[in-house]
């Protein structure tokens, strides 16, 4: 199976590069770099693509982290493969201060903010499968499950192999 979006998680010491979205999904919330794969890339190819057409930034490579599915009102709808990253040196600097863009404002924002369970401020399912990514954990699947529009809860599964083909 083939999911249709990525998303990657640039990483320096104990921040994250996070890009504060212009545009719906998650309008006006902090959340990775990524977008949708095109039909010839693979998910690896397609974030690395994503990534420097978001950022600038060319990355040499990233770490898959694992997918994370959606179920709205009790029907999947889709979901992403989440990709980690080291900032390639001396680029960091180039993010100290937020910078504006087509996609949104990129600015890097510490970890324990990111993933702290009263934070409004970004996608509300990171907190949930965004620490175990970062501790290099096995690839697994997180599920999040929405109803009415809340998240009612993300679980993580095994991850299917037909999900890392390509990866």
């Amino acid at each position: 199976m083939r999911l249709k979006y990525n998303l990657c998680f640039i990483r320096e010491g104990d921040r994250l590069l996070m890009l504060n979205r212009h545009k719906s999904p998650l309008l006006g919330l902090w959340n990775g770099v990524g977008g949708k794969l095109e039909p010839e890339e693979s998910p690896c190819e397609s974030v690395l693509r994503e990534v420097r057409e978001e950022t600038g930034i060319l990355l040499a490579e990233a770490h898959f982290g694992g997918i994370v599915t959606w179920e709205v009102d009790g029907k999947p709808i889709g979901g992403m493969y989440v990709y980690l990253a080291d900032m390639p040196p001396g680029r960091g600097k180039d993010f100290d201060h937020p910078v504006g863009t087509a996609e949104g404002i990129l600015a890097f924002k510490p970890i324990e903010w990111v993933i702290h369970p009263d934070n409004q401020g970004v996608a509300n399912h990171l907190r949930h499968f965004l620490p175990p990514m970062l501790n290099l954990e096995e690839p697994r699947e997180y599920r999040c499950i929405f109803r009415q529009g809340q998240l009612v809860e993300c679980f993580p599964l095994p991850l299917e192999a037909a999900y890392a083909i390509g990866v």
